[in-house]
């Protein structure tokens, strides 16, 4: 594995934090490999907050994010994917 975490980080508090320990390649819907996290307690699955544009809250209940946020996470979209991608084939390779 090249990197077990990665944070991207936008000025407004907001961030996705990439977690290679977190990728099933056998199980691609296992695990939290991409989170986003919100300044205030908010998170979300990265791909579930990038097309719902809304995260959860602590309540349970959700939010919409804000238009900036979700231009923001779309200029992130290659980058989490090329991790995410680099990150099954490594452990694919691994014994």
């Amino acid at each position: 594995m090249s990197t077990p975490t990665k944070t991207l980080e936008h000025p407004e508090g907001w961030k996705i934090v990439l977690d290679a320990d977190q990728i099933v390649p056998d199980d691609p819907g296992a695990g939290t490999p991409a989170m986003v996290h919100g300044p205030r307690g908010q998170s979300g699955t990265y791909f579930a907050v990038y097309e719902n544009e809304e995260i959860g809250r602590s309540d349970g209940s959700y939010e919409q994010i804000p238009r900036s946020i979700a231009r923001w996470l779309d200029e992130q979209f290659d980058e989490v994917e090329a991790f995410m991608s680099a990150e099954e084939d490594d452990q694919r390779m691994s014994p």
